[in-house]
């Protein structure tokens, strides 16, 4: 999974390094044995069950960021935050993203963080009584 991560890391423009001993890398493995052991608990099963996989993933991403944040090492200014749309329109049909209009770079920063560490309702098709 810490090369899943890794990607997801890449993709959403965060560089990780590489170096075994980083505290990236530490940050990483923990966040990883962390919501590997909160899914299990939550579903009662011995591994992820592979619909979660993704999911997983992204709690883990939200995990490491939000460590890294309130540590105090992530620079959110570094982030591009410039393409969150505040509306969409296609002829008649309007969409609206941003509904606050004093929405700060840290405060979609939050809410993404938010949004990776997911809702626990995607845990409930895989859980398992256990007596």
């Amino acid at each position: 999974m810490l090369t899943e991560v890794k990607e997801r890391l890449h993709s959403l423009g965060i560089s990780v390094s590489s170096e075994p001993s980083n505290v990236d890398e530490v940050i990483i493995k923990f966040s990883i044995e962390k919501v590997t052991n909160h899914i299990k608990n939550q579903t009662n099963l011995s591994e992820i069950p592979t619909g979660l996989k993704e999911i997983a993933i992204d709690m883990v991403v939200g995990e490491y960021l939000f460590s890294k944040k309130s540590m105090g090492l992530l620079n959110i200014d570094s982030l591009d935050f410039g393409l969150i749309e505040k509306q969409v329109q296609d002829g008649d049909t309007n969409v609206t993203f941003a509904v606050e209009a004093s929405s700060t770079p840290e405060a979609q920063f939050n809410a993404f963080i938010q949004y990776l560490r997911h809702d626990e309702v995607d845990f409930i098709r895989y859980r398992v009584l256990i007596w």
